[in-house]
C-alpha cells in the first residue's frame, strides 16, 4: 500500500483510499448512521438552528473531492519520529492511530458525528513523540471543490511535547450546494502543550458541521483559538475533555454573519478531574439578515474539586433584521470550584456611528470602523502573528 506521507507529498487529492481498518470501523458507524434521525429544532443541541431544508441524500455518494496541502512540516521533524500523513495510511500502518481513534468522539447521539465515522473519504493524522517541542506551526489547508468532504483528522501529542497546528477549510462555489463535515480528534498527553487553530471560509450555499474534540491528560494545555466565515449554515462544536488533574485549556473563538448565514457555535467544557482551569471567549458579529446560535457549556463532575472555569459570549448586531441567541449553562456536582459565565447581546450604537460619520465617513466606512474595534482585543490575543493578520482581513472583507 502506497504511503501517501504529507512530508514528501506536500499535497494530497482527497480521494477514496482506505484502509482494512477503516473499512470495519465504517460498516459499524454505518448502522448507527441509518439508526439515527436528523435532528429537530426542539432538540436541546439544535434549538435555534433550522435544518429541515436539508436533504443529505442530494450529497450522496459522499465523495470527497479536493486537496490537502502542507506548510511547516520538514524532514528533520520526520527525522525525530514526527508523523504527519493522511488517516487512512495511518489506520492501515500505525497502531497508534488505531488505539486513540473515535477513543473520544462519540458517534450515537449525533447524526453528523455517525455520518463522519461511516463515509470519511480522507483526513490527517500527526503524532508527535513524547520530548519533542515544535516551536513552528504546522499547516493544513483543505481546499474542497466537490459537492462534498467528509473529513477525520487526529492529533496525538505524547508527553512532554508541544506544537503549533494551524487546519484552514475553503470551498469553491458549487452550483447545487456543498456538504462538509469534518472531525478533528486531539489528545493532549501528560505535560504537553498544544496551541490549535481552525479557520474556515465557506462559500455561500455550503452546509458545514465540523466537530473538535479534545482529550486533556495530567497538567497538558491546550489552547484553541478559531475563527468561523461563510456558509449557508456553520456549525462548529469544540468538546474538551479533562481527563487528568492539573490540564488547563484557553478557547477564543470569532465568527461574523451576513447576508442569510446561520453561525452554530459550540463550546462544550468537561472537567472529570481536579485543579483544571478553562476560559473560554466566545465574539461574533452579525451583519444583513444573517442569524447565529451560542452555546456554551461548562459541566464539573464531583471528583474535580478546584476546578477554575469561565465562560463569555459578545454578539454585536448590525441592523434590525439580524437574529442572535446565546445560552451559556452550568452543571455543577461538586462544592469546592469557581464557575460562571456572561453573554451580552447588542445592537450597533446609533450615536457611535453618527459620531464617525459627522468626522466624514459613510455609514459603511463608520460600521466598518466599530465592527474591526468590536474584535480587536480577541484578534490581540491570538498568539500568531500570520493568522491575526489574516482573520483581520476576513473581517474587514
Amino acid at each position: 500500500m502506497p504511503d501517501q506521507n504529507l512530508v514528501t507529498k506536500k499535497s494530497m487529492e482527497l480521494k477514496q483510499f482506505q484502509s482494512s481498518f477503516a473499512e470495519e470501523r465504517k460498516k459499524e458507524a454505518l448502522a448507527v448512521f441509518k439508526s439515527i434521525p436528523m435532528p429537530k429544532e426542539k432538540d436541546e443541541d439544535w434549538r435555534y438552528t433550522d435544518i429541515g431544508k436539508l436533504r443529505l441524500e442530494s450529497f450522496e455518494p459522499f465523495e470527497s473531492e479536493g486537496k490537502i496541502s502542507v506548510s511547516g512540516f520538514s524532514e528533520y521533524l520526520a527525522e525525530k519520529g514526527v508523523i504527519l500523513t493522511d488517516i487512512n495510511t495511518a489506520l492501515q500502518k500505525y497502531p497508534v492511530a488505531q488505539q486513540y481513534f473515535l477513543k473520544s468522539m462519540k458517534i450515537g447521539g449525533d447524526k453528523f458525528a455517525a455520518l463522519n465515522a461511516a463515509y470519511f473519504g480522507n483526513g490527517f493524522f500527526l503524532h508527535v513523540p513524547k520530548n519533542i517541542e515544535i516551536d513552528e506551526p504546522i499547516k493544513l489547508n483543505f481546499e474542497v471543490s466537490g459537492k462534498s468532504s467528509i473529513l477525520h483528522n487526529m492529533i496525538i501529542a505524547e508527553s512532554n511535547s508541544k506544537v503549533n497546528f494551524i487546519e484552514e477549510y475553503t470551498g469553491k462555489e458549487n452550483a447545487n450546494g456543498q456538504l462538509n463535515s469534518s472531525v478533528t480528534e486531539v489528545f493532549a498527553n501528560a505535560d504537553s502543550k498544544i496551541n490549535f487553530y481552525h479557520i474556515n471560509n465557506w462559500a455561500k450555499n455550503a452546509y458545514s458541521f465540523a466537530n473538535i474534540v479534545g482529550n486533556l491528560d495530567r497538567n497538558s494545555n491546550v489552547n484553541w483559538i478559531s475563527g468561523c466565515f461563510g456558509g449557508r449554515l456553520n456549525r462548529l462544536k469544540i468538546d474538551t475533555i479533562f481527563s487528568g488533574n492539573g490540564a488547563s485549556c484557553s478557547n477564543l473563538g470569532i465568527f461574523m454573519g451576513k447576508e442569510k448565514e446561520h453561525v452554530d457555535f459550540a463550546t462544550n467544557m468537561f472537567h472529570n478531574a481536579e485543579n483544571t482551569t478553562n476560559d473560554v471567549l466566545v465574539d461574533g458579529i452579525l451583519k444583513d439578515e444573517s442569524s447565529s446560535v451560542y452555546r456554551g457549556l461548562i459541566k464539573i463532575e464531583k471528583q474535580a474539586q478546584k476546578t477554575n472555569s469561565y465562560l463569555a459570549n459578545h454578539i454585536l448586531k448590525l441592523g434590525d433584521k439580524t437574529l442572535a441567541n446565546s445560552i451559556p449553562s452550568l452543571k455543577i456536582d461538586a462544592n469546592d470550584v469557581k464557575a460562571s459565565h456572561g453573554a451580552t447581546v447588542g445592537q450597533i450604537n446609533e450615536e457611535h456611528l453618527f459620531y464617525l460619520m459627522a468626522r466624514g465617513l459613510s455609514r459603511a466606512e463608520a460600521e466598518k470602523l466599530i465592527v474591526e474595534g468590536f474584535f480587536e482585543p480577541i484578534i490581540q490575543k491570538i498568539p500568531l502573528e500570520e493568522l491575526r493578520e489574516k482573520i483581520r482581513g476576513m473581517v474587514g472583507g
